[in-house]
């Protein structure tokens, strides 16, 4: 059963049209996709390690690649005000998975670092996750990869299209 006939059953508003308009693969995916969300953030609390990570800090741990990435690299890639990501920063730094590293001759500026621990923990709830996913992809069919793949790579251009146009968009 296709996603958008699935988000209409569950809803009760079965429609005999076969394509579907934009409209409805705009409302499946609006449903869809934090469904996912609520399932990762679920089962990455679960974890055995790094089970006091929320997505919303995975997401801002996976931004800080190196110590040049600043608060406000992390809040355009997030699309958060840079105090949502002082407040998801400093929690991270509590907790040993952050740290903040002086910006060399502009002691104004700050830049952000992985611990070694933070980046363990990312990596091993990541791990997890796809693991999961991964598990219950096994049994699809080759057909049924190869459609997720190209769904999956429609909805990867579609996000990177909508964040080229939002403000406060990544880089």
């Amino acid at each position: 059963m296709v996603a958008t006939e699935m988000v209409k059953r569950s809803n009760g508003m079965m429609h005999d049209e076969a394509a579907g308009t934009a409209g409805d693969k705009a409302r499946a995916m609006l449903q869809i996709v934090p469904r996912l969300n609520r399932w990762a953030e679920a089962r990455a609390l679960q974890s055995d390690r790094g089970g006091d990570l929320s997505l919303r800090q995975l997401s801002a741990m996976s931004v800080i690649e190196d110590q040049t990435t600043t608060l406000g690299d992390v809040a355009r890639r997030l699309m958060v005000t840079p105090a949502v990501v002082t407040g998801l920063i400093d929690r991270l730094e509590r907790r040993g998975y952050v740290r903040r590293v002086s910006g060399g001759t502009d002691r104004r500026r700050v830049h952000l670092a992985l611990t070694d621990e933070g980046r363990a923990a990312s990596r091993f709830v990541e791990d997890h996750l796809v693991g999961e996913i991964a598990q219950r992809l096994a049994s699809y069919g080759p057909t049924e990869l190869r459609d997720l793949e190209r769904g999956l790579d429609v909805l990867a251009r579609l996000v990177g299209d909508l964040e080229s146009t939002s403000p406060g968009s990544p880089d």
